[in-house]
């Protein structure tokens, strides 16, 4: 390494002749004007212990520093370029950016106003207190507005009134008061329902037609059908009707009769009618077995000339060209077992009409729709050209089974 080098970072002050000093430039001056001053001079780092060479403490100049040195513009700078081996490097000229402008002074109390965004600005003090004036024609508009609101809820008023009196001053439809039904024999205090309970299972528990006779009402008239069709319950020797049978009592058909209805030790549904037969309590054994004149096997086959009936009523919409809607009024007849069904017609004016219709009315359902209802009727056979199960109703006999 070369000795003489001097590193900066050894913290170590060259070397400096006795005249290294700053210089005043007093003897530099240009015709008596101080045009600027030389830096002194640096002496060259030397070996120590070597004296200076010869010549070397004469004072010499340094840089120059002239208050009136000219900014060279940037067309006159020489490009500056060094060399790295063969390549040359050369450094892009300086543009002059040319003389710098002063920012507009602006008073202190002058506002701030940018020009480029420019609004309004509306202080409180130069409208405070001030009312807008709405247009003549925003406070016509909203006057017969609010008059029209006003004609509409005055007219819609007197209209709910006229109605509230309209419905006042209608008549109130008098209830057509139903007559108590007379059931004497059948009191809810007295002791029909344990003696048809018992008389039931006697019935039950029967063996032969001979036992049936004495529990059952118009045993003379019935001993030769009730041979022919009559048939044992098998039921055990203790059996009584359950608790569950239910117990009603109704006056329609114009006698006032019992209804027992529950269901067997087989589970086969009973319905069983009671009536007085003077003091004593019978079994009415027709209405329970829905007996009539004529079979609705019969009826089905169009054979025979008709005969009264039990049978469970209902209106429909079932017609032909031999029985015209025009004409009749159609309804449909299930036996007491409800698995066969006949259609029946009668004619429209007819107090027999009249008198289904009024006993269908009575089982209207909470939905408007007829339900089926018991009846008993008198048939005739129908016309030429209807069909073998199509009869004519003669008759309306009574509402339910129960014989009067």
């Amino acid at each position: 390494m070369n000795p003489n080098f001097l590193e900066p970072l050894h913290h170590e002050t060259p070397p400096v002749a006795s005249i290294g000093v700053w210089d005043d430039a007093e003897d530099h001056a240009e015709n008596g004007v101080c045009a600027g001053f030389f830096l002194p001079g640096k002496r060259v780092p030397e070996a120590r212990g070597q004296a200076a060479p010869h010549g070397r403490n004469k004072a010499q100049l340094g840089l120059r520093i002239d208050f009136k040195m000219a900014v060279r513009s940037a067309a006159t700078r020489p490009v500056p370029g060094k060399s790295f081996g063969t390549e040359v490097v050369k450094l892009e000229p300086v543009y002059d950016e040319g003389p710098f402008q002063a920012n507009k002074v602006i008073s202190a109390g002058q506002p701030v106003v940018q020009e480029e965004r420019r609004r309004d600005l509306h202080g409180e003090g130069k409208e405070w207190g001030k009312v807008c004036k709405h247009p003549m024609r925003w406070l016509t508009v909203s006057g017969a507005g609010v008059g029209v609101l006003l004609v509409a809820a005055l007219a819609i008023h007197e209209l709910c009134l006229a109605e509230r009196q309209q419905i006042q001053a209608e008549p109130v439809p008098l209830i057509e008061e139903t007559p108590v039904e007379d059931v004497t024999g059948f009191e809810i205090d007295g002791s029909s329902e344990q003696d048809a309970r018992a008389l039931l299972a006697d019935y039950a528990k029967a063996k032969t037609p001979e036992e049936v006779l004495p529990l059952i009402r118009d045993a003379t008239r019935l001993v030769r059908q009730l041979k022919q069709e009559w048939r044992p319950q098998n039921v055990p020797a203790a059996w009584e009707p359950p608790r569950e049978a239910a117990w009603e009592v109704t006056a329609q058909g114009g006698k006032s009769h019992g209804l027992l209805s529950g269901r067997m030790p087989d589970f086969a549904r009973f319905c069983v009618y009671f009536v007085r037969e003077g003091a004593a309590l019978k079994i009415d054994w027709e209405a329970t077995q829905g007996l009539g004149e004529v079979s609705f096997e019969t009826l089905q086959k169009g054979l025979g000339s008709g005969g009264v009936i039990r049978t469970f009523v209902s209106p429909v919409d079932f017609y032909s060209l031999t029985f015209p809607e025009a004409e009749f009024r159609s309804f449909k007849m299930l036996s007491p077992d409800r698995e066969q069904i006949v259609w029946g017609y009668v004619q429209r004016g007819t107090p027999a009409e009249a008198a289904l219709l009024k006993g269908c009315e009575s089982t209207e359902s909470l939905d408007a729709t007829l339900l089926e209802q018991a009846m008993t009727l008198r048939m005739t056979p129908g016309p030429k050209g209807s069909q073998k199960n199509q009869w004519i109703i003669g008759e309306m006999l009574h509402i339910d089974w129960v014989s009067p």
